[in-house]
């Protein structure tokens, strides 16, 4: 039995290192549609090389269904942003386990550094900011009829303190602005906990926990943006982020399909500057729906894991790094393990469900 499970373990390694490779070769191959596709003075050579490099940090792409990687690329490509670049922080494409369609698939989110860099590409706005306001701070704002004043002295003789406020102004060419009501900081942790996708046993996980300031940064400036004057490029980055395209047709871009799946892997440390969360801001009477908790392993796939454990004779370390390896499972209990990875396992094992 050791002797198989490392068996398989091998040809698992293999079949992502020959994916890999194909994927590759199918983005050079794409070059001249991505050109095409580009804004003027864009290289696709340089999309080529920053997709690749999101392959290299995030490896289980390899394992996604090679269209939506190309997918992603191609909108990348339309709206001039580069993906996984850390310093310039404009978008990633991250694999997501896609429940229903029971596959891997690569999906495109956008930071809100992309945003600012689509919003200065506007003739219309002159600078976007998403700013913070910390407990040591000087900050005021005043509701007018005429206008809206409001004053924000960061504090500069010593430590900030810990965050206080959230909020957005965009500056317009023509010399006006907007700017967002700011949401304090339990109203921060109460929109988080109507929005985010990321649970498990019914609590918050992912970046929402580990990147709070960030994700409050990204919330706050797609709501600026719909106050704001949008481009063609800003409405499509809107309407894009958090998506998977397997369409790579130009006008797929206008047809975008969002998913409802986990993050499986672990993600580059750039992703803190605008992790993997999608907010809809709903301009209307009718209440958003709670976003849908991750569904957990049943007693059935955790009684059939606990029988292969026993069989193969791993310690309880041992065992959920092999998980790790061989099925993207990112628990490291027992109670902690999805129903998306225990189904994963048990086909390495069982083969497909009948």
């Amino acid at each position: 039995m050791a002797r198989d499970l490392a068996r398989r373990a091998r040809q698992s390694v293999e079949q992502q290192q020959a994916n890999s490779n194909d994927l590759r070769a199918k983005l050079v191959q794409m070059e001249s549609q991505f050109q095409r596709a580009m804004p003027k003075g864009g290289e696709a050579v340089q999309l080529i090389r920053d997709v690749m490099t999101c392959m290299s940090q995030t490896p289980k792409l390899a394992q996604c269904e090679p269209r939506s990687v190309l997918g992603a690329a191609m909108t990348c490509a339309q709206l001039g942003l580069r993906p996984g670049v850390g310093a310039l922080g404009q978008a990633w494409i991250l694999p997501f386990w896609d429940a229903k369609a029971g596959a891997n698939k690569a999906q495109l989110i956008i930071g809100y550094k992309g945003y600012v860099e689509l919003g200065h590409r506007s003739d219309r706005i002159a600078s976007l900011h998403s700013r913070i306001v910390y407990s040591n701070d000087v900050f005021d704002v005043e509701y007018g009829a005429a206008e809206d004043k409001w004053i924000h002295k960061p504090c500069l003789d010593g430590p900030r303190g810990e965050a206080r406020l959230f909020y957005a102004v965009g500056r317009l060419a023509n010399g006006g602005y907007s700017i967002t009501d700011p949401m304090t900081v339990a109203d921060m942790q109460a929109h988080r906990d109507r929005f985010a996708m990321a649970r498990k046993n019914g609590k918050v996980v992912g970046p929402w926990v580990d990147h709070f300031e960030s994700m409050a940064q990204k919330t706050m400036l797609l709501r600026l943006m719909q106050l704001m004057p949008k481009s063609t490029e800003i409405q499509r980055a809107l309407d894009n982020d958090g998506t998977v395209r397997v369409d790579l047709d130009a006008d797929a871009i206008d047809h975008p399909t969002h998913i409802e799946g986990e993050v499986i892997g672990e993600l580059v440390d750039e992703v803190a500057d605008a992790p993997a969360e999608r907010e809809q801001v709903v301009v209307s009477d009718a209440a958003a729906t709670d976003a849908a908790e991750v569904q957990m392993a049943s007693k059935e796939q955790l009684a059939r894991l606990a029988e292969i454990q026993k069989a193969e004779k791993y310690s309880d370390d041992d065992w959920f790094r092999y998980l790790a390896d061989v099925a993207g499972v990112q628990a490291t209990r027992v109670e902690d393990i999805t129903f998306a990875e225990a189904a994963r396992v048990i086909e390495v094992f069982d083969g497909p469900a009948a």
